[in-house]
């Protein structure tokens, strides 16, 4: 899978997440405040309405005067407008009789005081109605309370999950190949092309481990193919040094000696222990010839060398090895040349 869409899976699933929070939040919120309100204001509202007519009926005699009566006949208006309890409805119309037949004029006092009793009777049972749904709301709201927080807690304990697991997972995701290429091109760069690498954490890595797999199989060719030509041409080299009938000799830019065949360590009386590596200004001390060789700077001057009890002249041939030499500067590549030693020959022109 593509980094791109293990990126939008995970955030995708994190937006999710936090999308049906606040989807459930505001509806457990608009649950809770609309049951509470309810319950307040409603319910509320009736028992006060049923405590005013209380009073009318418990402060006073038989018969109501006109005032009392209208102070019952208001609260019993609102108490009708307010209406919002299953049998709540009957009960009223029940309490509007007992009233109706308590402030009639024809009634008897017996009648009035029966009347007053089936009055308290029905207020009473309004009570109980609106006091039973005030606890079985409460109850509800409780119990929408806890489911509110169950859900709530299920999805943040899910978001939670999810950026835990991303927290986790994705900096090594990221991370871990990125190590591994690092060190792969670090043992490049060191000339170590047997690493290989393989990724199999999305198609972007694992097309780069492939692409650096060959490019490491590609270098490990070329300095193959390389060495062996190297090896090759210093072979082809030293062939052509040993078998050219001149006296050759090459230092490097420290004067030590880098090659010199067979012929120039005979001309310079030289033994047959290897003197690769060995200072040319170490051994003209004792070696009168190399000395001279190396003060000779005249190419039209020749060397008087005796060999075996006779002079012979030699002409030296001084050859300059220079190397190229790449530098930088600010945004051009320069290519600088640098002495990197002498060959010197000696070819023998009398004697």
């Amino acid at each position: 899978m593509k980094i791109k869409k293990k990126l939008l899976l995970g955030f995708g699933l994190l937006f999710v997440a936090v999308l049906i929070f606040g989807v459930v939040s505001v509806y457990y919120i608009k649950v809770i405040s609309g049951t509470s309100n309810v319950t307040l204001k409603n319910n509320y509202e009736t028992l006060l309405f049923t405590q005013e007519m209380r009073s009318v009926l418990d402060e006073n005699d038989l018969p109501l005067t006109s005032r009392e009566s209208e102070t019952f006949e208001t609260a019993l208006k609102k108490q009708e407008n307010n209406i919002t309890e299953p049998g709540e409805k009957a009960t009223t119309e029940d309490l509007r009789k007992a009233f109706t037949l308590l402030i009639n004029p024809s009634s008897d006092l017996n009648q009035k005081q029966q009347a007053k009793r089936n009055a308290h009777l029905q207020l009473k049972k309004i009570e109980s109605l609106n006091m039973q749904a005030i606890v079985l709301k409460n109850n509800y709201t409780h119990s929408t309370v806890s489911k509110a927080a169950f859900y709530l807690g299920s999805i943040v304990f899910i978001t939670f999950l999810i950026l835990f697991i991303l927290i986790v997972n994705f900096p090594g995701f990221i991370l871990n190949p990125l190590l591994e290429l690092t060190n792969g091109l670090d043992q490049v760069s060191r000339k170590n092309y047997n690493t290989r690498l393989n990724f199999s954490t999305s198609e972007e890595f694992t097309r780069l481990g492939e692409a650096y797999n060959t490019m490491a199989a590609r270098l490990s060719e070329q300095e193959d193919t390389g060495l062996s030509k190297t090896i090759s041409a210093e072979l082809q080299i030293k062939t052509l040094i040993e078998e050219t009938p001149y006296a050759v000799l090459g230092v490097n830019e420290k004067q030590e000696i880098l090659f010199i065949n067979q012929e120039a360590k005979k001309i310079l009386n030289l033994s047959e222990k290897s003197v690769i590596g060995q200072s040319v200004l170490e051994l003209s001390k004792s070696n009168q010839l190399m000395k001279m060789m190396l003060e000779n700077n005249d190419p039209a001057s020749p060397l008087q060398v005796n060999q075996d009890g006779k002079v012979s002249y030699f002409q030296q041939k001084s050859i300059e090895i220079v190397v190229p030499n790449f530098k930088p500067d600010h945004e051009t590549l320069q290519i600088a040349g640098y002495s990197a030693g002498r060959i010197r020959i000696l070819k023998k022109v009398t004697g």
